[in-house]
């Protein structure tokens, strides 16, 4: 999985979802080079977890037969023709303009010190970059490039072990440099970006507090409360400012064009209201 540039996260859950289903082949006494497609439902279909989990678990082992039957270890994919369970497109978990804004007021008038410099900084790049809080916590010292407008571009390990260029608006930039200054002021024993108060780098689990943390202060309430959610907002704003679905694509990363259709959600209430035009 490594030669295929998989991320230490989805390595760690391959490996997790698999020795479960080893242990069912023990628990059930199965003949491993016997298995067969009906063996792979039973397991997967009647685990007691979300469907898409179950996805994820049937992804998983397809994957790993895949990868047997190229080594020529099985002769058989048992798995190949199990289908997935077609889901159910959910719409993501956004922002509208006002509570972004609320957001960053309450950000500016709450956080105080380094670690509120810190915090204002990932919120306003999670909002206005849609990077993923993998790509921000990654970053190290060295990985920004300044061009002559005084706007920062970032290079950033995005996802699927790539390196990739984020571009920050004039805005931001300012803030980034302000926190780059005050950062270069500390001495660490590591050299990424973002800091904890204890001078150790900053995990994803630390930013999700931390987002939540200033959301609640904002009186929100979202079915999610992560910083996935000012990943979403950052591209439905665009969507609703007429930027097209292809640099929005590239922006945010997307693999597929038909990712970032999902935000095609946010179109929604203006077409019902341009139907309302017609009449005959």
């Amino acid at each position: 999985m490594q030669l295929q540039h998989y991320s230490p996260a989805t390595i760690k859950e391959y490996n997790r979802e698999l020795n479960k289903f080893y242990d069912f082949i023990e628990h059930e006494s199965l003949d491993f080079e016997e298995l067969t497609l009906v063996d792979i439902e039973d397991y997967v279909f009647s685990k007691d977890v979300n469907e898409r989990t179950k996805n994820r678990t049937l992804s998983s082992i397809k994957s790993f037969f895949n990868y047997l039957q190229s080594r020529g270890i099985v002769t058989k994919n048992p798995a190949k023709d199990v289908k997935s369970i077609k889901l159910r497109r959910k719409n993501p978990v956004f922002l509208n303009e006002e509570e972004y804004h609320l957001l960053m007021q309450t950000i500016n008038e709450q956080a105080r010190g380094f670690v509120g410099l810190r915090d204002k900084t990932i919120v306003s790049l999670l909002l206005g970059t849609g990077m993923r809080v993998s790509e921000i916590t990654s970053m190290q010292l060295g990985c920004e490039t300044k061009d002559r407008t005084g706007r920062y571009s970032l290079e950033v390990m995005r996802k699927g072990q790539e390196m990739d260029y984020v571009y920050i608006n004039q805005k931001i930039s300012l803030l980034f440099e302000d926190y780059l200054h005050e950062r270069r002021k500390i001495q660490a024993d590591f050299d990424f970006i973002f800091l904890t108060y204890r001078k150790k780098p900053m995990d994803r689990t630390a930013v999700y507090r931390m987002v939540k943390k200033y959301l609640e202060m904002c009186g929100l309430d979202k079915k999610k409360m992560g910083p996935h959610v000012l990943r979403h907002t950052f591209a439905t704003a665009l969507m609703s400012k007429d930027v097209s679905l292809y640099k929005i694509k590239e922006l945010m990363n997307h693999k597929s064009l038909s990712t970032t259709q999902n935000y095609l959600h946010v179109m929604e209430e203006d077409l019902k209201d341009v139907v309302e035009k017609i009449d005959f």
